[in-house]
Protein backbone atom coordinates (compact mmCIF):
# COMPACT_ATOMS: atom_id res chain seq x y z
CA UNK A 1 0.00 0.00 0.00
CA UNK A 2 3.08 2.25 1.20
CA UNK A 3 4.40 1.81 -2.49
CA UNK A 4 0.93 2.39 -4.09
CA UNK A 5 0.58 5.82 -3.00
CA UNK A 6 -1.92 5.20 -0.12
CA UNK A 7 0.17 7.65 1.96
CA UNK A 8 -0.28 10.17 -0.60
CA UNK A 9 -1.05 12.89 2.47
CA UNK A 10 -1.18 12.87 6.22
CA UNK A 11 -4.58 13.08 6.29
CA UNK A 12 -4.79 9.59 4.38
CA UNK A 13 -1.66 8.41 6.49
CA UNK A 14 -3.93 9.21 9.77
CA UNK A 15 -7.07 7.44 7.59
CA UNK A 16 -5.26 4.56 6.69
CA UNK A 17 -4.18 3.75 10.35
CA UNK A 18 -7.61 4.15 11.85
CA UNK A 19 -9.05 1.86 9.75
CA UNK A 20 -6.53 -0.56 9.00
CA UNK A 21 -4.51 -0.89 12.86
CA UNK A 22 -7.64 0.58 15.26
CA UNK A 23 -10.13 -0.23 13.05
CA UNK A 24 -13.37 -1.65 14.15
CA UNK A 25 -11.70 -5.54 14.79
CA UNK A 26 -9.74 -4.01 16.77
CA UNK A 27 -11.94 -1.68 18.77
CA UNK A 28 -14.46 -5.22 19.17
CA UNK A 29 -11.88 -7.19 20.51
CA UNK A 30 -10.63 -4.48 23.41
CA UNK A 31 -14.48 -4.02 24.29
CA UNK A 32 -15.36 -7.65 24.31
CA UNK A 33 -12.52 -9.51 25.08
CA UNK A 34 -9.87 -7.18 27.13
CA UNK A 35 -10.78 -8.25 30.94
CA UNK A 36 -8.05 -6.51 32.38
CA UNK A 37 -7.95 -2.99 33.94
CA UNK A 38 -6.87 -0.22 32.08
CA UNK A 39 -3.20 0.32 32.97
CA UNK A 40 -2.64 -3.79 32.00
CA UNK A 41 -4.31 -2.70 29.10
CA UNK A 42 -2.33 0.40 27.75
CA UNK A 43 1.07 -1.87 28.64
CA UNK A 44 -0.55 -4.18 25.83
CA UNK A 45 -0.79 -1.77 23.68
CA UNK A 46 2.58 -0.43 24.62
CA UNK A 47 3.85 -3.74 23.42
CA UNK A 48 2.76 -3.88 20.54
CA UNK A 49 3.56 -0.61 19.83
CA UNK A 50 7.10 -1.21 20.58
CA UNK A 51 7.30 -3.57 17.41
CA UNK A 52 4.34 -2.11 15.37
CA UNK A 53 6.18 1.62 15.43
CA UNK A 54 9.65 0.27 13.92
CA UNK A 55 7.71 -2.17 11.59
CA UNK A 56 5.98 0.84 10.07
CA UNK A 57 9.18 2.49 9.03
CA UNK A 58 11.35 -0.76 8.47
CA UNK A 59 8.27 -1.59 5.94
CA UNK A 60 7.94 1.82 4.37
CA UNK A 61 11.74 2.24 3.40
CA UNK A 62 11.42 -1.55 2.02
CA UNK A 63 8.19 -0.61 0.11
CA UNK A 64 9.68 3.02 -1.68
CA UNK A 65 13.15 0.74 -2.49
CA UNK A 66 11.63 -1.81 -4.46
CA UNK A 67 9.04 0.85 -6.47
CA UNK A 68 11.79 0.68 -9.46
CA UNK A 69 10.92 -2.84 -9.76
CA UNK A 70 7.48 -2.87 -9.22
CA UNK A 71 4.51 -2.28 -11.65
CA UNK A 72 3.08 0.25 -9.69
CA UNK A 73 -0.48 0.31 -11.62
CA UNK A 74 -0.95 -3.28 -11.56
CA UNK A 75 -0.17 -3.02 -7.42
CA UNK A 76 -2.37 -0.52 -7.50
CA UNK A 77 -5.20 -2.42 -8.62
CA UNK A 78 -4.67 -5.26 -6.21
CA UNK A 79 -4.54 -3.55 -3.27
CA UNK A 80 -7.79 -1.78 -4.02
CA UNK A 81 -9.03 -5.36 -4.16
CA UNK A 82 -7.62 -6.02 -1.16
CA UNK A 83 -8.94 -3.35 0.52
CA UNK A 84 -12.57 -4.26 -1.53
CA UNK A 85 -12.75 -8.25 0.35
CA UNK A 86 -10.99 -6.81 3.82
CA UNK A 87 -14.28 -4.49 3.91
CA UNK A 88 -16.49 -6.70 2.53
CA UNK A 89 -15.34 -9.14 5.40
CA UNK A 90 -15.51 -6.23 8.18
CA UNK A 91 -19.26 -6.60 7.78
CA UNK A 92 -19.98 -9.91 6.84
CA UNK A 93 -19.53 -13.09 8.35
CA UNK A 94 -18.66 -14.61 5.79
CA UNK A 95 -17.38 -14.33 2.13
CA UNK A 96 -19.29 -15.58 -0.77
CA UNK A 97 -17.17 -18.26 -3.37
CA UNK A 98 -17.04 -15.53 -6.35
CA UNK A 99 -15.37 -13.29 -3.92
CA UNK A 100 -11.31 -14.04 -4.11
CA UNK A 101 -9.72 -14.67 -0.76
CA UNK A 102 -6.91 -12.79 0.57
CA UNK A 103 -4.63 -15.24 0.31
CA UNK A 104 -5.45 -15.69 -3.50
CA UNK A 105 -5.02 -12.16 -4.35
CA UNK A 106 -1.47 -12.43 -1.84
CA UNK A 107 -0.30 -14.74 -4.09
CA UNK A 108 -0.69 -13.08 -7.02
CA UNK A 109 0.87 -10.06 -5.37
CA UNK A 110 4.15 -11.73 -4.80
CA UNK A 111 4.47 -13.72 -7.97
CA UNK A 112 3.49 -10.23 -9.65
CA UNK A 113 6.24 -8.65 -7.38
CA UNK A 114 8.83 -11.87 -8.72
CA UNK A 115 8.07 -11.18 -12.03
CA UNK A 116 8.83 -7.51 -11.78
CA UNK A 117 12.11 -8.18 -10.05
CA UNK A 118 13.36 -10.66 -13.02
CA UNK A 119 12.32 -8.86 -15.75
CA UNK A 120 13.97 -5.13 -14.16
CA UNK A 121 17.12 -7.24 -13.84
CA UNK A 122 16.98 -9.64 -16.76
CA UNK A 123 16.80 -6.02 -18.78
CA UNK A 124 19.29 -3.98 -16.68
CA UNK A 125 16.74 -1.48 -15.55
CA UNK A 126 17.61 -2.37 -11.96
CA UNK A 127 21.13 -4.10 -10.53
CA UNK A 128 20.63 -6.32 -7.31
CA UNK A 129 22.84 -5.28 -3.99
CA UNK A 130 25.07 -8.30 -2.93
CA UNK A 131 26.11 -8.04 0.37
CA UNK A 132 29.10 -5.45 1.07
CA UNK A 133 27.90 -3.98 -2.62
CA UNK A 134 26.75 -0.71 -0.97
CA UNK A 135 23.57 -2.09 0.84
CA UNK A 136 23.75 0.26 4.04
CA UNK A 137 24.58 3.60 1.65
CA UNK A 138 21.62 2.38 -0.52
CA UNK A 139 18.99 1.86 2.64
CA UNK A 140 20.89 5.09 4.13
CA UNK A 141 19.69 7.04 0.74
CA UNK A 142 16.47 5.40 0.48
CA UNK A 143 15.96 6.30 4.86
CA UNK A 144 16.78 10.07 3.20
CA UNK A 145 15.45 10.42 0.14
CA UNK A 146 11.77 9.19 1.78
CA UNK A 147 11.84 10.65 4.95
CA UNK A 148 8.48 11.68 4.63
CA UNK A 149 6.76 8.83 3.42
CA UNK A 150 8.55 7.18 6.14
CA UNK A 151 7.39 8.93 9.04
CA UNK A 152 4.22 8.72 7.12
CA UNK A 153 3.72 5.54 7.92
CA UNK A 154 4.78 5.92 11.31
CA UNK A 155 2.05 8.47 11.94
CA UNK A 156 -0.27 6.13 10.73
CA UNK A 157 0.51 2.99 12.74
CA UNK A 158 0.60 5.67 15.81
CA UNK A 159 -3.07 7.00 14.64
CA UNK A 160 -4.43 3.42 14.98
CA UNK A 161 -2.52 2.37 18.34
CA UNK A 162 -4.15 5.67 19.55
CA UNK A 163 -7.41 4.36 18.42
CA UNK A 164 -6.74 1.32 20.14
CA UNK A 165 -5.19 3.00 23.27
CA UNK A 166 -8.13 5.29 24.02
CA UNK A 167 -10.65 2.82 23.75
CA UNK A 168 -9.07 0.74 26.40
CA UNK A 169 -9.48 4.00 28.67
CA UNK A 170 -12.87 4.80 27.59
CA UNK A 171 -13.90 0.87 27.11
CA UNK A 172 -15.89 1.03 30.76
CA UNK A 173 -18.01 4.01 29.50
CA UNK A 174 -18.50 2.83 25.51
CA UNK A 175 -19.29 -0.72 26.79
CA UNK A 176 -22.58 -1.12 26.27
CA UNK A 177 -23.02 2.22 24.54
CA UNK A 178 -21.45 1.67 20.84
CA UNK A 179 -23.23 -0.35 18.64
CA UNK A 180 -20.17 -1.96 16.52
CA UNK A 181 -21.91 -3.26 13.16
CA UNK A 182 -22.54 0.58 12.46
CA UNK A 183 -18.70 1.65 13.44
CA UNK A 184 -17.77 -1.48 11.16
CA UNK A 185 -19.89 -0.23 8.24
CA UNK A 186 -17.67 2.97 8.84
CA UNK A 187 -14.91 1.85 8.27
CA UNK A 188 -15.64 -0.51 5.83
CA UNK A 189 -16.50 2.34 3.50
CA UNK A 190 -13.63 4.09 4.31
CA UNK A 191 -11.66 1.55 3.20
CA UNK A 192 -13.45 1.49 -0.24
CA UNK A 193 -12.88 4.77 -0.84
CA UNK A 194 -9.08 4.60 0.21
CA UNK A 195 -8.60 1.61 -2.34
CA UNK A 196 -10.18 3.73 -4.68
CA UNK A 197 -7.59 7.05 -3.73
CA UNK A 198 -5.10 4.10 -4.20
CA UNK A 199 -6.48 3.24 -7.51
CA UNK A 200 -6.41 6.45 -8.90
CA UNK A 201 -10.42 6.67 -9.63
CA UNK A 202 -11.35 9.15 -6.91
CA UNK A 203 -8.42 11.97 -5.17
CA UNK A 204 -9.29 14.00 -1.44
CA UNK A 205 -11.97 11.32 -0.55
CA UNK A 206 -13.26 12.71 3.14
CA UNK A 207 -12.05 8.99 4.74
CA UNK A 208 -11.57 11.04 7.94
CA UNK A 209 -15.07 12.22 7.83
CA UNK A 210 -16.59 9.18 7.38
CA UNK A 211 -14.75 7.60 10.53
CA UNK A 212 -15.98 10.09 12.39
CA UNK A 213 -19.98 10.20 11.62
CA UNK A 214 -19.81 6.57 11.60
CA UNK A 215 -18.23 6.35 15.16
CA UNK A 216 -20.55 9.16 16.31
CA UNK A 217 -23.47 7.36 14.65
CA UNK A 218 -22.65 4.27 16.50
CA UNK A 219 -23.03 5.72 19.53
CA UNK A 220 -26.28 3.91 21.13
CA UNK A 221 -28.71 6.95 22.00
CA UNK A 222 -31.18 4.68 23.83
CA UNK A 223 -28.47 3.92 26.44
CA UNK A 224 -27.42 7.56 26.95
CA UNK A 225 -30.69 8.50 28.16
CA UNK A 226 -31.99 10.16 24.73
CA UNK A 227 -34.96 9.55 23.03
Amino acid sequence: MVATGALSSLPSSVALGVVVFGGPAAVAIVLTELTTDRKRGLQIVGLIGVVQLPAAALTATIATASRAVLWVDGFAVLTMLVLFVIAFEIVNSSTPQWVPSLLTIGCVLICLLLLDVAVSVASGEVTLLLPGDGVVDWVRTVVITERVLILRSVVAALAGLSVVAATVVCGPVLLGRVIIQRFKIGCAIALCLIGLEVASVVTDAPTLTIIAVSLVLAVDVDNLGGE
